[in-house]
């Protein structure tokens, strides 16, 4: 059985959606790495040292971390379910450059959006903000063209990927990053929430208190 260490809320979610997709054996274990006496926290610290989530520990107790390698295996071990086009695939290079673009554009700069305010004086602030929603609308653009005229972001069907961007868009809520601008990405998520294996972990998860 496949072992998940998760942050409610995080991208580590995402890994929640994929193993619940294909269909595989697992534990789902939520972790607060925060808590410093927490035991379930020490050992997600001693297994990954960046101390961040996810943290996916296979039977054999090898253990895999980060979204873009955890998600694939995942979507490989169950082939069947089409959660990925087939390793050396011309579709699975265009599917990694996707993934790259949740995990390397969208995801950090989302994130960054948070700190748009930071700045000591007023005109610093006015510098951050202009900064932060030039960078953010560039990523939030080719994702809205994207979904002009694809359901998901690899097509017709849901991927990994689309579980990943999820998570990653509701960060906006935190973040007070308005998409009323993307009405595709916003009918993107609609979709996805209402999928069973979604509103499955939703459940399991429980409420996020940003």
């Amino acid at each position: 059985m496949i072992t998940l260490y998760y942050h409610r809320g995080a991208c580590s979610t995402s890994n929640h959606f994929a193993l619940e997709d294909a269909g595989l054996a697992y534990e789902a274990i939520e972790v607060h790495l925060d808590r410093e006496d927490d035991p379930i926290a020490q050992k997600v610290r001693a297994l990954n040292p960046m101390a961040m989530t996810p943290v996916l520990v296979l039977e054999d107790g090898d253990v895999l971390t980060q979204n873009a390698a955890t998600l694939s295996y995942i979507a490989d071990l169950a082939p069947e379910k089409a959660l990925l086009p087939k390793p050396g695939a011309r579709e699975r290079a265009h599917a990694d450059s996707w993934m790259a673009f949740v995990a390397s554009d969208l995801h950090p700069v989302i994130i960054e959006y948070i700190y748009k305010g930071f700045g000591a004086t007023e005109p610093e602030r006015a510098r951050l903000v202009d900064f932060y929603e030039s960078r953010v609308a560039r990523r939030l653009k080719v994702l809205e063209a994207r979904l002009a005229d694809h359901r998901y972001i690899l097509g017709d069907d849901y991927s990994v990927i689309d579980g990943y961007a999820l998570i990653v868009l509701n960060w906006s809520l935190p973040a007070k990053l308005s998409l009323d601008a993307y009405p595709n990405i916003r009918g993107y998520m609609e979709r996805l929430e209402a999928r069973p294996s979604i509103r499955k972990v939703r459940e399991v998860e429980g409420p996020i208190n940003w």
